[in-house]
């Protein structure tokens, strides 16, 4: 009986689409559309941009004209994006036991740059950087913290590592909040897995973070493998320095103004992480791989460090259970 406009938010309208205008040969033809929230990640400056299977390269954006120009080109490789998220906190709607809440939060993504792969070996031929502006979004989420000293307690680096004792008071607190970065960027691919089919949605339309929900500092895979600190303005950050460390896993709803897949997110909370439990401690791998926590987590086995032990030592502190030991464990 009411009018159908009312249950749809102005904040998820996209502000404009871009055309994709190429200019082979002197031309101008507009070849396709791109809406304005994935013009960011597929548009930039030497991109190579498909359409119909034919690759193109983009020679320039104009971000205020809502156009990109390309040429046909025959490029042994392609493009992926380089994006930071950070995630501030704004307000919550609910909270559950366990430090899990359910709310509003304010985005931010940055696009820095870009990676050159080659087809068929997907082997790493370059970098690229993007100056584009930063993408903002309010949009709607559900988090989880763990109390830094339940975080801590018992950590791997100090049960497994022969060496710990030998180090001095300053290198122990570095290497816990390394493997936390780590434990938490493999807990968030499994869940992130997990949430997607049980909300019958794309990957695509859930989005993952790993920050301390003021946007002071998030988490991202750096070149080596391993989890690395970056502020606002995506400079490195040595975890040392950081008085307060409580790292926050979000999902959020991928859309401006949310479109209604955090509160199922939230109700379904402990589900989600029980199934990410039972992923990772399923899968028969020894140290990591794209089916559990994902296949960038680089592993250390001389001194018998595993990624993947890590995560279950975060997805156990996530449910409140004790974590499972799994073929191949090194912690």
């Amino acid at each position: 009986d009411s009018y159908p406009a009312s249950s749809v938010s102005l904040r998820s309208v996209a502000e404009g689409n871009f055309v994709v205008i190429d200019t082979s040969g002197g031309g101008q033809t507009v070849i396709a559309e791109v809406d304005h929230s994935s013009a960011a990640e597929t548009l930039y400056e030497g991109a190579i941009y498909m359409v119909q299977s034919a690759p193109h390269q983009v020679e320039r954006l104009d971000w205020e004209g809502r156009k990109a120009f390309v040429t046909r080109t025959r490029a042994d490789y392609y493009t992926d994006a380089i994006d930071y998220t950070r995630l501030k906190i704004l307000e919550r709607f609910d909270a559950g036991a366990g430090a899990v809440a359910h709310g509003e939060v304010h985005l931010v993504r940055r696009i820095a740059g870009y990676k050159k792969i080659r087809y068929y070996t997907h082997e790493n031929i370059g970098y690229g950087n993007i100056d584009l502006p930063d993408q903002e979004m309010h949009t709607t989420a559900v988090w989880w913290q763990v109390n830094p000293d339940a975080l801590f307690a018992g950590s791997p680096v100090a049960a497994s590592s022969p060496g710990a004792i030998a180090r001095s008071r300053e290198t122990v607190p570095s290497m816990s909040r390394q493997q936390a970065l780590d434990g938490f960027l493999g807990a968030g691919y499994a869940m992130h897995i997990v949430a997607a089919m049980r909300m019958l949605s794309e990957p695509r339309d859930i989005g993952r973070a790993v920050g301390d929900g003021n946007a002071n500092w998030f988490a991202t895979v750096g070149a080596n493998g391993r989890g690395q600190l970056r502020d606002s303005q995506g400079k490195t950050v040595d975890p040392l320095t950081l008085q307060r460390f409580t790292p926050t896993l979000f999902l959020y709803d991928n859309y401006p103004g949310g479109i209604g897949i955090s509160t199922p997110l939230y109700q379904n909370r402990q589900a989600i992480v029980a199934d990410a439990q039972t992923l990772v401690n399923a899968c028969e791998c020894a140290y990591g791989c794209p089916a559990c926590i994902g296949p960038i987590l680089a592993s250390d086995e001389l001194r018998g460090y595993s990624p993947k032990q890590v995560a279950v030592r975060v997805l156990s502190l996530l449910s409140g259970s004790e974590p499972q030991e799994h073929p191949g464990s090194m912690v």
